[in-house]
């Protein structure tokens, strides 16, 4: 069996735990200052953000401090590059041992994805740039390519190409961790549960309510849940741009009972035509103005969730319907 192995995940995990993080919180007025693991240590969990330290500072005073009465920094500290670079070898190499392949095939990508130039109601993962980059992200990118051989992948993402280069050959499959390739039909070793061996996701597939309310399945259900839900790592949602409240289980109660594909992209019609009833104008992330309906915001999830199969695979979700013979006048 020839592994295409996914290495975006391990530079990732690689960097990040290669940091300490803590924040440093600054009395505005006072200037004094105190260090803390985390925002939520400092001021709690609670949306009135009084708990944590910040409760325990107030203790006796007349006049309690406020959460915004402080400014906030976050600190990065990174740990010895080598130390960094040798637990990403290790963790690769683990990984590779335990799917068992014959041979394994590495890539790795750099710089964004075409979908953030076609995503136009939300910015493609823009909710991202928000948040802290790892310091070592770029050294650990570029010790793997070189270490492990990896092919550099731009412009399209490492999720496509691996699909690409898997899509349809029984003896190939895919070392990763993100969940879109449940919904790929390529076969998948998911390196954080390698228990459950190199898992195939082609067909109609299934959906399944844990108990804890976490939805878990494969195939072609999977990938529709997917794009009728709502998918905040990726940042792309069916109700983006409707003012009804929508979610996973939402989704899930719509699709799970679907037994064949017709079946299931008329239950996914269905569901962006109960959030877009009507047409209507919004603005971009762009800051442009968009007309909009069901069908617009269910090919902009589609583009965002679909992994290519072959080089420039778009698909034409009206197309897709008209040949399934779903009912959507």
């Amino acid at each position: 069996m020839i592994a295409h192995f996914d290495l975006d995940a391990i530079k990732y995990a690689a960097a990040s735990v290669g940091e300490d993080r803590s924040v440093l919180v600054t009395h505005k007025t006072s200037g004094r200052t105190i260090e803390v693991p985390t925002r939520s240590e400092f001021y709690g969990r609670k949306k009135s953000r009084d708990g944590g330290k910040l409760a325990k500072i107030n203790e006796g005073r007349t006049s309690p401090f406020l959460w915004d009465e402080f400014e906030y920094e976050d600190i990065q500290r990174p740990q010895p590059i080598a130390n960094v670079l040798h637990s990403a070898k290790l963790m690769t190499e683990r990984v590779v041992k335990e799917c068992e392949a014959s041979s394994v095939q590495y890539y790795i990508g750099k710089g964004d994805s075409f979908r953030v130039e076609l995503s136009t109601i939300l910015e493609y993962k823009g909710q991202r740039s928000a948040g802290m980059r790892p310091l070592l992200l770029d050294e650990v990118t570029e010790y793997l390519a070189n270490k492990f051989k990896a092919e550099i992948i731009t412009g399209y993402e490492v999720d496509d190409v691996v699909v690409i280069n898997s899509y349809g050959k029984k003896d190939h499959f895919i070392v990763g961790l993100d969940k879109d390739y449940y919904g790929s039909g390529s076969k998948f070793f998911n390196f954080n549960k390698p228990e459950l061996g190199i898992l195939p996701t082609t067909g109609l597939g299934t959906l399944q309510l844990g108990a804890k309310g976490k939805i878990t399945g494969f195939g072609r259900k999977f990938k529709l849940w997917q794009i009728c839900s709502n998918d905040t790592s990726d940042n792309y949602a069916a109700n983006c741009a409707s003012n009804i409240k929508w979610a996973g289980k939402s989704a899930y109660d719509a699709l799970a009972g679907c037994s064949s594909d017709k079946e299931l992209f008329q239950a996914a019609t269905d569901v962006f035509k109960h959030l877009y009833p009507k047409p209507k104008v919004i603005t971009g992330w762009r800051g442009d103005r968009i007309k909009i309906d069901w069908l617009y915001v269910f090919q902009e999830c589609w583009n965002m969730a679909h992994l290519h199969r072959k080089k420039d695979d778009f698909v034409n979700v009206k197309e897709v319907l008209d040949n399934l013979g779903v009912k959507y006048e």
